[in-house]
């Protein structure tokens, strides 16, 4: 108020004695001073100006930018009503309004700064990160100690989409102020966005140990590792966040979403459900439970969620959602299709574009359905693990097994013959995927004499003790016996095995594995499921797998046809070396005549023939959980509308099926 002199005198006098009872405590007397001094002539937008600022101070923010409006419309120069102004619209949540008080031209005339300040937060705060990111550029070259603005100025390039400069403004920052736990994890998450997820779990680890009750950095540290399917250390991290008491939604949500990854159905809805208990309204939690109950085959407890989902979810996006889920679950893809168009494309955007594919191709609308499941695909290609890098060097596994399986290799093998003791050698369940493994696995597990092992990893037990890529002509009989013992055990431990039914081994690509197993097992029968090799290779391509090295193939149609072409060259070739007992079935038969395909089947396994297993979906109703991506299929009665389904996409599928025409010729199919 040094140019309070140049006020007439009601002013000045209003003035002075408004400073007077506010240096006293009494901003209520200080206003009514204010207000005396406009009805005695006082200078309008001075008066204003004050009545404003000691209205905010009292909490009367609407009546504060009344009359701080009044006053800069009197004194658009001046910066401290401009800017007691923006804050008083920024208190009040008018984010928007207070951008548009303080104009860049505004700002540039404050030589305090503190406009610039104010104008960066509301810009950050309401998404304009262009202007955020020039006002913070602005803070930090006009005090370059600041952290707190290098660290604003990182998120607001992150949310600008300049990732690599938003890395560099947050290394600023966390150099400035490193004993801040808030900076070190937006440094950290920063370089996840930039691509460089293991660096940033590394730092995350690192800000965890510096600040061990920081529930904020577990969460972020978990979810990290669940992108790089990490999932066991992702549970850890995310239950020590719960255990620090963040109280988070979020944190039960991603651990509900590893435990489900883990295939711990239980677990996973305990824990989506632990989210709902604090926020019952939470849209990601709903939508996180419809995804469960709907892979669970659970279509009731899916309707009470999209209910739940109505009433609760404040956030029109999820409901749509939810809803676009049970109306596919129930058969209404139109009305599926008709939620997902509120539904925006980044929003769950894999499993959005594998929905709208599944409707668009029921509909019969091809062309749409194959650009989603395009789509789809290419979202799941960018997951941080570089599919396409793993899914390459799987095939040159595949080409590497196939150059070394001749007969001059395995000429010297002695077959081992176990000793009375040990059980009889498994039943191996193979086939392409998508070939018709699930539903034949689900109807022999109506058998009561056998036990089915659905892709369990009980093989790579074996494989981690002989080591991976072994010299199989080298193990000697007492190795194969270690080997097979490890064996049953890993299938009693995980797979439930009692010993005494016929043990099936379900695993479809195990197809690159037959010189391995009949390494270890002279004594297996193999059951191989066929398909037509382009029915197969489009189904592969436009379901959503999880990803590891050979499913990471079906990302593309070329690497997925090129692949069923290696597995089977693998698996020819052993036939021709190897004594291999082979059965086969088509699951074209089995659609077709259940009965008839599968009764030779049980025969060469030395099964009594039983009618129930031809009831697949009470089966696949008392397994619950179905582990492979089949698992709405099995629940619905067989059908064929699945056999010759390429043909719908032949024009999409012409670039690979110079590719698959052998086979389709090798296999007793036409094109």
């Amino acid at each position: 108020m040094s140019e309070i002199s140049t006020f007439n005198a009601a002013t000045v006098a209003a003035l002075r004695t408004a400073l007077d009872h506010m240096r006293a405590g009494d901003d209520a007397r200080a206003r009514a001073v204010a207000r005396a001094g406009l009805e005695q002539g006082g200078d309008a937008p001075v008066l204003h100006a004050l009545l404003g600022m000691l209205a905010c101070r009292t909490g009367d923010l609407e009546e504060g930018i009344v009359h701080l409006r009044t006053a800069l419309t009197g004194r658009p120069a001046d910066v401290a009503t401009r800017a007691n102004l923006a804050q008083a619209l920024i208190d009040r949540g008018q984010l928007d309004e207070a951008c548009c008080v303080i104009t860049a031209e505004a700002a540039a005339a404050d030589p305090t700064m503190r406009l610039w300040r104010l104008r960066a937060f509301a810009a950050l705060e309401t998404g304009h990160a262009t202007a955020a990111v020039e006002a913070y550029r602005r803070l930090v070259t006009q005090a370059p100690g600041d952290w707190e603005s290098w660290n604003n100025l990182g998120n607001a390039l992150a949310v600008a989409g300049d990732g690599e400069q938003a890395v560099g403004a947050f290394t600023e920052a966390v150099r400035l102020r490193p004993e801040d736990a808030n900076v070190r994890r937006g440094h950290a998450l920063a370089i996840a966005e930039a691509g460089d997820e293991p660096r940033a779990v590394e730092l995350l680890q690192a800000c965890v140990r510096d600040f061990p009750h920081d529930a904020e950095a577990m969460i972020e540290l978990g979810v990290l590792l669940g992108r790089l399917h990490r999932d066991q250390e992702a549970v850890a991290a995310l239950e020590r966040a719960i255990l620090l008491g963040s109280g988070e939604a979020r944190a039960y949500v991603r651990l509900g979403e590893q435990r489900f990854g883990l295939l711990q159905a239980d677990l996973a809805e305990a824990a989506f459900r632990a989210a709902l208990s604090i926020a019952p309204g939470d849209g990601d939690a709903h939508v996180q439970l419809a995804l469960l109950h709907e892979h669970l085959n659970r279509s009731e407890d899916l309707r009470a969620v999209r209910e739940a989902a109505q009433e609760r979810v404040a956030d029109p996006v999820a409901r749509r959602f939810v809803e676009a889920l049970d109306h596919r679950r129930n058969g209404r893809f139109a009305d599926a299709l008709t939620a997902l168009a509120d539904v925006p494309e980044d929003y769950e955007p894999g499993r959005r574009a594998q929905i709208v594919g599944q409707c668009e191709d029921r509909l019969g609308h091809i062309d749409a359905a194959f650009a989603a499941f395009t789509a789809m695909n290419l979202f799941y290609g960018k997951d941080p693990t570089k599919p396409a890098l793993r899914a390459d060097a799987y095939r040159a596994r595949v080409r590497s097994g196939l150059a070394q399986v001749t007969a001059e290799r395995y000429a010297p093998w002695q077959s081992f013959l176990p000793p009375p003791a040990d059980p009889p050698a498994p039943v191996f369940l193979l086939g392409f995927p998508r070939s018709g493994t699930t539903l034949l696995d689900t109807m022999m597990m109506g058998h009561p004499d056998v036990t089915i092992m659905e892709e369990l990893p009980v093989l790579r037990v074996v494989e981690d003790a002989i080591g991976h890529g072994a010299d199989l002509a080298a193990l000697d009989g007492a190795a194969i016996r270690d080997a097979r013992a490890r064996y049953f055990e890993a299938a009693h431990d995980r797979g439930g095995w009692d010993g005494e039914t016929v043990l099936v081994d379900k695993m479809p690509l195990h197809l690159a594995k037959a010189a391995l197993i009949h390494r270890l097992f002279p004594d297996a029968r193999f059951l191989l499921a066929l398909r037509h090799p382009c029915d197969v290779v489009l189904s592969c391509f436009i379901t959503a797998f999880k990803l590891n090295d050979a499913m990471a193939n079906f990302l593309d149609l070329r690497r997925a046809a090129e692949t069923y072409d290696l597995v089977f060259r693998y698996w020819d070739r052993c036939r021709e070396v190897l004594p291999l007992d082979v059965v086969t079935t088509r699951y074209e038969d089995v659609v077709a005549d259940a009965a008839a395909a599968l009764r030779p089947v049980f025969a060469h396994l030395g099964l009594e023939w039983r009618k129930q297993v031809l009831d697949h979906r009470a089966t696949a109703a008392a397994r619950g959980h179905i582990a492979t991506a089949s698992y709405a299929q099995v629940t619905e009665p067989v059908y064929a509308r699945a056999a010759g389904r390429w043909r719908r996409y032949e024009r999409h599928l012409g670039p690979v099926l110079p590719i698959l025409a052998p086979w389709v010729e090798r296999f007793g199919y036409t094109l």
